[in-house]
């Protein structure tokens, strides 16, 4: 018997292909800031990213994430993220 389907996401830092139980989802909030989405329900357009910590270190480095999130505003990454416990 097949389990169903299994939702695949792309990490947005490395590329990388992994369920997405296993990645952390990332949304934008009110101030333009970055947070984990914990529960993954928040609002607003999210994006996934490995819980590595090469991964999270990328996501303040580069300019992917106007693109992504789709603003030209600068985006503030929380300081939150890269807790690799899964606490906001």
């Amino acid at each position: 018997m097949s389990k169903g389907h299994i939702p695949i996401r792309t990490c947005i830092s490395c590329g990388t292909k992994q369920t997405k139980n296993e990645l952390v989802r990332l949304v934008l909030d009110a101030e333009d800031q970055l947070v984990r989405d914990v529960c993954g329900k928040r609002q607003g357009r999210g994006a996934y990213v490995c819980n590595a910590t090469s991964c999270m270190e990328k996501l303040s480095k580069n300019k992917r994430l106007n693109r992504i999130f789709r603003t030209h505003e600068r985006i503030r990454v929380s300081p939150a993220i890269s807790n690799n416990d899964g606490t906001p």
